[in-house]
């Protein structure tokens, strides 16, 4: 799928599995995860390409963007993790 091709994305759907999050917080748990700086056009972007191809859904609490997966998020995120979990348990 196109939408893994980014790290990034990956791991902003990964990070919003089961739950919503605002931009800024998790901007913050992706700079934590890497340990340095995401530049915010960088991360809206990645943001922006994920929700334009149906993986992501908006909704706007006070000034604040909150982000979660779409059903096609979901299943994609699913999808990924047993292709990873295939490739490793064969490495075992």
């Amino acid at each position: 799928m196109e939408w893994l091709t980014s790290g990034l994305r990956r791991d902003i759907c990964v990070l919003l599995y089961g739950d919503s999050e605002r931009a800024q917080t998790l901007k913050s748990a992706i700079e934590a995860k890497y340990d340095r700086r995401v530049t915010p056009d960088r991360f809206y972007g990645a943001v922006e390409a994920l929700e334009s191809n149906g993986f992501l859904e908006k909704r706007v609490e006070g000034l604040e963007d909150v982000y979660s997966l779409s059903a096609a998020g979901k299943g994609a995120v699913e999808t990924q993790f047993e292709w990873m979990k295939d490739h490793v348990e064969k490495a075992d």
